[in-house]
């Protein structure tokens, strides 16, 4: 921890200087913590007196869409022009909740040959270089660790309810309602001040588990009914959903949140993957029981990363080619890091 509290540091006196302007960058297809991370670290900047911006590759999920700040981002599937623009013009860059720019979607490009400073605030293992590092794959989430830049840089009175309420839910989701990676003390500790500080946690719960469609019930139910498939020959589900069912269901982003680990509950089973097909990819995660590393999986064969128990990829192939893929290295997966 010294280290980062050095980077803190470091950043704190970047953060003095007068007339800055920022940008926040969460990863393709961000999730509870990436959302989470963006709305009280945009808050916290504001309050500065930072000129800042959220961009995003694609879309935010609209059961997060209740979280301040997160409505006033700026999607590059919307204006890229002006995504283009706002990087140009950045002093910071602030990258969230991942470690590399691969993880950007059609920002990469712009950020890759951006001259100013950027930041990377994660806990996702391996980094790549940055002028600013903040990275401990110790925490639970992103959002624990910007609790530490947050009060580090401005004290404990900067997070104001809505900013607590961020960073409770990236905790969360990131943790699946605490359940995997929290076991550490100090995750407790700062969801404790987080409520002292004005979380409202049944808010929060109410946004995240009791606002469901009934389009995305039928949509999960039918994955898991008429999609899910075990693989014979090792302890492997897949759930590969196509575009037209995507359609058929009228999904929304975040519609599909959680799917993917509901075939870990069966006892035989120790990994996960979700297969979903977009207009412009098809996109994995991956999910797994104990000390299954699916982060090697992600990274080594479909362009993704993550944890050991959690991790993402893209292909920009169709996607029965995706399925294939998966079963021809399943052999070399299972073999390389499970014991059976």
């Amino acid at each position: 921890m010294e280290q980062i509290y050095k980077e803190i540091e470091r950043l704190k006196q970047r953060l003095a200087q007068e007339n800055l302007k920022a940008v926040i960058i969460p990863h393709i297809s961000p999730d509870g913590d990436a959302v989470g991370a963006c709305s009280a670290f945009y808050t916290a900047l504001t309050k500065a007196g930072i000129v800042c911006h959220i961009l995003t590759c694609d879309y935010f999920p609209e059961y997060l869409r209740w979280l301040k700040n997160i409505t006033r981002s700026v999607s590059f599937q919307d204006k890229p022009d002006v995504c283009r623009r706002l990087i140009a013009g950045a002093d910071l860059l602030f990258m969230l909740d991942h470690n590399t720019v691969k993880r950007e979607g059609d920002l990469e490009p712009f950020v890759s040959v951006f001259r100013g400073d950027k930041v990377i605030i994660d806990h996702h293992p391996d980094p790549e270089e940055a002028e600013y590092m903040i990275s401990d794959i110790r925490v639970s989430s992103t959002c624990e660790l910007l609790y530490t830049v947050i009060t580090g840089i401005w004290g404990r009175e900067a997070i104001d309810p809505d900013m607590a309420n961020a960073l409770y839910t990236g905790i969360n989701t990131d943790t699946g309602g605490l359940s995997h990676n929290s076991s550490r003390p100090q995750t407790y500790r700062v969801i404790a001040d987080l409520l002292e500080l004005g979380l409202n946690k049944e808010l929060v719960h109410h946004y995240l588990y009791q606002m469901n469609k009934l389009t995305r019930l039928r949509l999960i139910g039918h994955a898991l009914l008429n999609k899910l498939t075990v693989n014979p020959d090792f302890p492997l589900a897949i759930i590969p959903i196509t575009l037209e069912e995507l359609e058929k269901y009228n999904y929304r982003e975040g519609d599909l949140e959680g799917l993917v680990n509901i075939p870990l509950s069966v006892e035989d089973i120790c990994v996960s993957i979700q297969i979903t097909q977009r207009k412009e990819r098809v996109k994995l995660s991956f999910r797994s029981k104990g000390t299954v590393p699916v982060n090697e999986w992600a990274k080594t064969f479909f362009k993704g990363g993550g944890h050991l128990n959690a991790a993402g990829g893209q292909m920009n192939l169709p996607l029965e080619q995706v399925i294939q893929k998966i079963n021809e290295t399943a052999p070399w997966f299972f073999q390389t890091y499970v014991k059976r």
